[in-house]
């Protein structure tokens, strides 16, 4: 059964933000405007359009459906057509234990399609292989989670909201947990669930070390990959960040994030993720607005507040050669063969005009 729900975002969320800048002489006019109110069953929405008078609240569609067999949680910001992002939510999770990030991503121009996964629905933390295995991991290991997203991914450009979608061609997968796993894999670290338009991936506190320990994260085929971590996601992060972990095993353009006082949980909603998911949010839209949307690169350089660690390799011509040490970072030269004319610079760069 398909339902559609037109939601408004927590008013105390946005409606906190903007009082700060409200006077104190409009905020005391405000109250005594709701205090006439008080009785009417529509004080709750009296206060907030008094308090708030000049809010424009944003407000993302959230529709649940069944798409290629798969029950899924779709959010998108309006009518219009957005760059396509799939998630994949952590084991014995659902999507809308993560509401927040994704409805975040949606306001900010996407369309956000989430399959609910067998232990969405089972509700079990057990992976088919000990999560204290990772070497006998497998790609079938929990490989209905690629079942899910290879069935949506085949329907949807047929189904009603093909209207809402950019590009099937070019598409994010952001994916939290054990959700982080399905996104490597498709995008190559499991060669058999690979998905060719699965091109920029966001890896949120990932279980990473089934491809770490058998070295195949370098299998992965997408153009370009965020991770986040915290300090206190001690079962993740440490590895993802180590000199030659997963981050350093991954090709350019790659970025990561480590959110300082994060743990496992903190991408969740809830009281342990409240104080984090706005920054962490900022990370992961300006990624996908910079490769989904064609946009700039900058946010991803700068240290936010609660960011413990911040590192980047961008790839400018897509040749999986970081800019800091692509001899021609303009012209995608994978080879890197040198300049016979020009010293330090690459044979690719020979017949650019000077300054390039």
């Amino acid at each position: 059964m398909l339902s559609s729900i037109q939601r408004q975002k927590t008013l105390h969320m946005k409606c906190s933000f903007k009082l700060q800048g409200i006077v104190p002489a409009a905020l005391a006019a405000a109250r005594k405007r709701t205090a006439r109110l008080a009785r009417s069953r529509t004080a709750g929405l009296a206060l907030f359009l008094a308090l708030c008078p000049a809010v424009t609240v944003l407000a993302d569609v959230l529709t649940t459906d069944t798409i290629g067999s798969v029950e899924v949680e779709i959010r998108r910001a309006g009518e219009g057509t957005y760059p396509l992002v799939i998630f994949s939510h952590g084991m014995g999770g659902c999507p809308g234990s993560n509401d927040g990030i994704l409805s975040a991503l949606a306001d900010r121009g996407f369309i956000v399609v989430a399959p609910k996964h067998e232990d969405c629905i089972s509700g079990s933390t057990t992976p088919d292989v000990a999560w204290s295995d990772p070497s006998n991991w497998t790609d079938l290991t929990n490989s209905d989670r690629r079942d899910d997203i290879h069935a949506v991914l085949d329907a949807l450009p047929y189904s009603n909201y093909a209207q809402y979608v950019e590009d099937f061609e070019r598409v994010g997968c952001m994916g939290y947990s054990m959700g982080g796993y399905t996104c490597m894999g498709l995008a190559g670290a499991w060669s058999t669930w690979t998905r060719d338009e699965i091109r920029t991936v966001a890896a949120l506190s990932p279980w990473h070390r089934p491809y770490l320990v058998q070295d195949r994260v370098g299998g992965m085929t997408n153009d370009q990959t965020l991770y986040q971590g915290g300090t206190r996601d001690i079962a993740i992060t440490p590895q993802l960040i180590q000199s030659n972990g997963t981050y350093d095993q991954t090709w350019p353009a790659r970025y990561v994030q480590v959110f300082d006082g994060a743990g496992h949980f903190a991408w969740r909603d809830g009281i342990l993720g409240e104080g984090f998911h706005s920054q962490m949010s900022h990370y992961i839209g300006s990624f996908f607005d910079a490769y989904l949307k064609n946009g700039s690169t900058e946010s991803l350089e700068a240290m936010e507040s609660l960011v413990s660690t911040l590192d980047f390799e961008h790839d400018t011509d897509g040749d999986r050669v970081g800019d800091s040490i692509d001899n021609c970072p303009l012209v995608a030269n994978p080879d890197q063969t040198p300049s016979t004319i020009s010293p330090g610079q690459g044979q690719a760069c020979e017949d650019l005009p000077p300054g390039c």
